[in-house]
């Protein structure tokens, strides 16, 4: 039997292109799937949108406290063994959520899996050829492993996905990639760090000192 997944979705004003992330949770061809929608405040249609697309999606309404913090609610409320993340900005390829789900059931060591992203445009155009990407919005978790590394952390915005992974990673928390693509991910003039570049660079500056103390102590 293949095993359920939850998907968390952190949102804040994205009606513009919410509906094409929670089409493509839709499309995956496997079943047992919970989708959970954390919205961080949103000012728009966003919520709305969610609670009637087909895909049943359970709605979180917050305040505004970030994205990191939405996380963690998303996980909070999520039930299922397998989790997976999504920007509302993004889609997954149809055949996603099946192939990852089936590796993990086949390889019971694994804790995380990886596949390719692709960036594109605000077409869903491809802007150059698909690449390995050990993101989190590419990849599906074992509850264990969020167990393990804790949670998301909220003193930086822009970067808490990719702290979260380096925490795994210094770990050894076992990864296995897929040579599939996994994620198109959306390039727009909206994108958060295209928004917020200063406090961006900011973040993720702090989140690679910090990768590089843990892995001189490693």
């Amino acid at each position: 039997m293949t095993s359920a997944v939850s998907v968390v979705l952190c949102v804040r004003n994205g009606e513009a292109y919410i509906r094409d992330a929670l089409d493509s949770i839709a499309a995956q061809n496997m079943e047992n799937i919970e989708t959970i929608v954390v919205d961080d405040g949103s000012e728009d249609q966003t919520a709305e949108l969610a609670r009637a697309h087909r895909v049943g999606a359970q709605v979180i309404n917050r305040p505004p406290l970030g994205v990191p913090a939405a996380l963690n609610a998303g996980v909070e409320a999520a039930s299922k063994e397998l989790i997976a993340f999504l920007d509302a900005d993004d889609v997954w390829p149809s055949t996603r959520l099946g192939e990852m789900v089936r590796f993990l059931d086949s390889n019971p060591s694994v804790e995380i899996v990886y596949g390719q992203m692709v960036n594109t445009d605000q077409s869903l155009r491809h802007k150059h050829a698909p690449f390995p990407a050990r993101h989190l919005t590419c990849s599906v978790l074992r509850r264990s492993a969020l167990a393990a590394v804790g949670p998301f952390r909220t003193d930086v915005v822009h970067a808490s996905n990719v702290d979260w992974m380096s925490r795994a990673f210094a770990m050894k928390i076992p990864m296995a990639q897929l040579e599939a693509l996994v994620l198109l991910r959306r390039v727009h003039g909206e994108n958060m760090g295209v928004r917020d570049a200063t406090r961006g660079r900011r973040d993720l500056l702090r989140v690679i000192r910090d990768h590089r103390a843990r892995s001189k102590h490693g």
